[in-house]
């Protein structure tokens, strides 16, 4: 079985401690349906009492510190010796792939959490997947970094090659990690992970995520991003009113969103039509190429897409 570890609160020990939004991205962590949450010390701290949960799971500075926490199940620690609690998972970061042979001094470790790795799809990963197995036979999870943008894709090729089954994530990707969301969409389209699942809180996680971090989440972002359903194309429009599936892995519902036509210099006849229809407006069609050309330019004149006003009296303009 998949299993995704979320490690966002434990990599905001540096933002204002906003408790009642952090408590309720927490709220949504567990609605997400993460196999493990993953805390600082410090967001323990300021959340507990935590909500009731299975699988808690808390980064600690030193192998002692076990014994601070009686109510938590399993730990993280940065370069935990072997032999340690077998609560205790061991964490190491490999800065690229050529430290990757390094892993062998950790054969000891009974459970493993590998960091980093991020240049590791310059090369062969299957191989260095490969690698990692042989030098280490006990439990291993894998927890991307995100250097080069391709941390998503590093953590689905670990599961979907069968190499291993634990991954750690973060919402947003905050600390430079694969993006959680990213990684469950993924799994869902894969058909891996409660295909009927559906996700409608996700833009309200990433508002929290805004106002806790501070930080804007980009519009074209995967899966969280608010204008990723939104098409110009008049070819990508025609396709989608035909058959989203071909342009679309999953529906914008399932993350909350919802599809957009824009209007714009790259705008086709299907555009209007459509967007004729959505604003309730009728129209000859004979007028169509007339409304297409002056959508063209006047988008051209003003350097982006139209507003439904623009749009609105463009027709009228064309109809007079």
């Amino acid at each position: 079985m998949i299993r995704i570890t979320d490690r966002t609160l434990s990599c905001l020990d540096d933002v204002p401690p906003d408790v009642p939004s952090l408590s309720r991205f927490l709220e949504f962590l567990i609605e997400m349906d993460a196999d493990a949450i993953e805390l600082s010390e410090k967001m323990y701290r300021l959340l507990s009492p935590l909500p009731p949960y299975s699988s808690y799971v808390l980064q600690i500075g030193q192998a002692s510190d076990t014994t601070k926490f009686p109510d938590i199940p399993r730990f993280v620690c940065r370069n935990a010796p072997a032999g340690s609690s077998d609560k205790i998972r061991t964490e190491i970061l490999l800065n690229d792939i050529r430290e990757s042979y390094t892993i062998a001094r950790y054969a000891e470790c009974a459970k493993l959490r590998i960091c980093g790795l991020d240049d590791m799809l310059t090369g062969d990963y299957l191989r260095t997947f490969g690698h990692l197995k042989e030098c280490f036979y006990g439990d291993i999870e894998f927890c991307p970094a995100n250097g080069f943008h391709c941390a998503a894709a590093l953590a689905a090729e670990w599961v979907l090659s069968g190499t291993g089954t634990d991954i750690v994530t973060s919402f947003g990707g905050v600390g430079g990690f694969a993006p959680t969301e990213e990684l469950i969409i993924i799994l869902r389209v894969q058909r891996l992970r409660k295909a009927g699942k559906t996700y409608e809180f996700f833009p309200e996680m990433a508002e929290l995520l805004r106002k806790i971090t501070g930080q804007t989440v980009r519009p074209n972002k995967p899966v969280i991003g608010q204008r990723i359903f939104h098409v110009e194309s008049g070819i990508h429009v025609d396709g989608i009113a035909k058959q989203p599936k071909c342009y679309e892995p999953f529906p914008p519902e399932v993350v909350g969103l919802t599809r957009k036509v824009v209007i714009g210099k790259h705008s086709g006849a299907q555009s209007v039509l459509i967007k004729l229809e959505e604003l309730g407006l009728t129209c000859d069609k004979t007028f169509i190429p007339v409304i297409l050309e002056r959508v063209k330019q006047t988008s051209a004149e003003k350097n982006g897409a139209l507003t439904n006003l623009e749009f609105i009296e463009i027709v009228r303009g064309c109809r007079s």
